[in-house]
């Protein structure tokens, strides 16, 4: 517990840090944007005072991605910091629907790597588990690491599914055209459940994780 309490510390920390550098980037990206455009003012050309930069197109295309990657760098941080602080003391519920959305955000790199993508379904409404969040976290992530290869090739959608079930909330994971042969070496390959927090099964193309209700 120690352990991931440190992890946990660590993740958030960086993520911190990391944002602090994203927003200088940003700060210089945009100072060398605002002097490309003061050098475009045609009345200072006119004057003489600011040569015309021929350059000018491309750098301001650069700066653009710069500010592209700097916005998508602040997003991973956002999630980077979220699931650092999973592991905080705190209550013992978790909403599987921001749980899910979390988790297919920092997957999308592994399920690349099988021609796969992910596609998070937005839960109507809060799905509060008697689980903590750390907990939720990984058990969704070594399921879907196990369905990946069973659900991988030409581009597949891998979903994830949140919903409730009687006493239950859970998080179904579908893939197109898992067939019933694909479904039985999945079988095979899912980690098992966690007594007295989550169950693993199987459902029309693909799997389940099931966690008890925590109330409404």
């Amino acid at each position: 517990m120690d352990n991931e309490k440190y992890l946990g510390r660590m993740a958030a920390t960086v993520s911190h840090d990391l944002c602090n550098v994203l927003a200088t980037v940003q700060q210089a990206s945009g100072l060398m944007g605002d002097f490309l455009a003061l050098a475009r003012k045609e009345s200072l050309k006119s004057m003489g005072l600011r040569p015309k930069f021929k350059y000018h197109d491309k750098f301001e295309e650069i700066i653009a991605q710069v500010q592209a990657q700097v916005d998508r760098g602040q997003g991973i941080c956002e999630k980077l910091s979220v699931l650092g602080h999973s592991t905080d003391d705190g209550p013992e519920t978790a909403d599987v629907g921001v749980a899910a959305a979390l988790v297919g955000s920092l997957c999308g790199r592994a399920a690349r790597k099988h021609k796969a993508s992910l596609e998070v379904s937005c839960a109507p409404e809060r799905l509060k588990a008697a689980a903590r969040l750390i907990d939720v976290l990984s058990a969704l992530d070594a399921a879907i690491l196990a369905v990946l290869p069973h659900c991988g090739g030409e581009q597949r959608v891998v979903r994830l599914v949140p919903g409730r079930g009687e006493g239950e909330v859970y998080i179904d994971i579908v893939c197109q055209g898992l067939d019933a042969e694909r479904s039985q070496a999945l079988a095979g390959a899912l980690p098992p459940g966690r007594p007295g927090i989550f169950t693993v099964g199987i459902v029309q193309g693909g799997v389940r994780l099931a966690f008890a209700e925590a109330g409404r």
